[in-house]
């Protein structure tokens, strides 16, 4: 995916300037598409150049002047082709595994470290996941259109549900390091 698409789709529900962007990024897909406001910024003047979307520069008194961003029919169609494509499959590239994998060569006390502030970091990202995941949840009650509502939580679920995995994987591991316990996890793959 690239940043173009979720803009346009962004811009698909409403006009927005790119501050607005950033916001619509940060309330709904930062869990799995994080956006920085200057990438917003550039990927909006290259949708501009090929014609995606239209700008409209809104004067403001004692302020700069806001400009505001709508998708145009050949964003809209482009933002429908990409949505209908299957996507490549993708490689799956995960840094905190190398470490893990590579692990052997730091102290127990090491690796227990940085287990632990990734559990850490985890926990964070799993009270923010389930707050959002909350607070979408009530607006499901009187949607208009439940069903784009219902795919957008979807992706949250999805976050949550692949957090607390990993969450529980890291606590196994660094429960049967410190026990000196490197038996393998008793699973059976699926």
């Amino acid at each position: 995916m690239s940043l173009k698409h979720a803009i346009l789709g962004f811009l698909s529900f409403k006009p927005l300037s790119g501050y607005d962007l950033k916001k619509a990024f940060d309330r709904s897909v930062r869990h799995f598409w994080p956006a920085n406001q200057s990438q917003i910024y550039r990927t909006l003047a290259e949708l501009e150049k090929e014609s995606s979307v239209e700008k409209e520069v809104v004067s403001r008194e004692e302020r700069l002047d806001m400009k505001v961003y709508s998708i145009t029919e050949s964003g809209r169609e482009e933002l429908r082709r990409w949505l209908a494509t299957p996507l490549p499959p993708q490689d799956y590239r995960e840094p905190f595994l190398i470490q893990i994998y590579f692990g052997g060569k730091l102290s127990d006390s090491e690796m227990i470290g940085l287990l632990q502030g990734e559990i850490r970091d985890i926990e964070e990202r799993l009270a923010l996941y389930v707050s959002i995941y909350r607070m979408n949840v009530e607006k499901m009650k009187d949607a208009d259109d439940r069903r784009s509502l219902f795919l957008s939580i979807s992706t949250l679920e999805y976050g949550i549900y692949s957090n607390q995995t990993a969450l529980e994987w890291l606590k196994s591991v660094a429960e049967r390091l410190s026990s000196g316990n490197f038996a393998l996890a008793d699973f059976q793959p699926r």
